[in-house]
């Protein structure tokens, strides 16, 4: 690295000091490039501020950042970093774990996500995920790539529908081939 780089590049560190690292590994290194930068569009997220803490395992530490709207936006890191924590702030996922504590904003199109009365469900539908291992639900294939579908009147198979002429096996059974096609 030239001087020049190194000018630019700061350890990764708050108290200033070098990175001690295992022989082969690499320096952890911020460069102002990668956190100064500007995008285009209106923000979609706004994050400020935002902790996680596992109980005694503060997990994030003041994550601030904008997701503009209509981009693509990637965290990278090494496992354990609080990739995932973080997504899962954005939907509220963390509240089903019992130690998770947040603290912080997380506005989606300028409303506080974590304020009181937020319908989950509709916020769910809002921001989706989609997770490295799948999580699927304890049914079969057909049902578990169906499920979204029927569950939002897209495909009608329930009784009722049935009953009333308006099931469409057919439909559902031609998603389900294109989808794990």
């Amino acid at each position: 690295m030239s001087q020049t780089d190194t000018a630019e590049t700061t350890a990764n560190r708050t108290d200033g000091q070098g990175v001690s690292t295992t022989a082969g590994e690499t320096v952890e290194e911020t460069r102002s490039e990668w956190t100064n930068y500007e995008a285009g569009g209106e923000t979609k997220f706004a994050v400020e501020n935002l902790d996680v803490h596992y109980g005694d395992d503060h997990a994030l530490k003041g994550v601030s950042m904008d997701i503009p709207e209509e981009s693509v936006t990637a965290l990278i890191g090494p496992s354990g970093c609080g990739k995932s924590t973080f997504l899962r702030c954005l939907n509220r996922m963390n509240d089903r774990i019992r130690a998770a504590d947040v603290d912080g904003t997380v506005e989606l199109d300028g409303e506080d996500v974590y304020q009181d009365g937020v319908d989950l469900v509709e916020l769910r539908k809002r921001v989706g995920m989609v997770f490295q291992s799948p999580n699927p639900f304890p049914k079969s294939i057909r049902e578990n790539v169906s499920y979204g579908p029927r569950k939002h009147g897209d495909i009608e198979t329930g009784l009722l529908a049935r009953l009333t002429g308006r099931a469409e096996p057919r439909r559902e059974e031609a998603l389900v081939e294109r989808s794990l096609e």
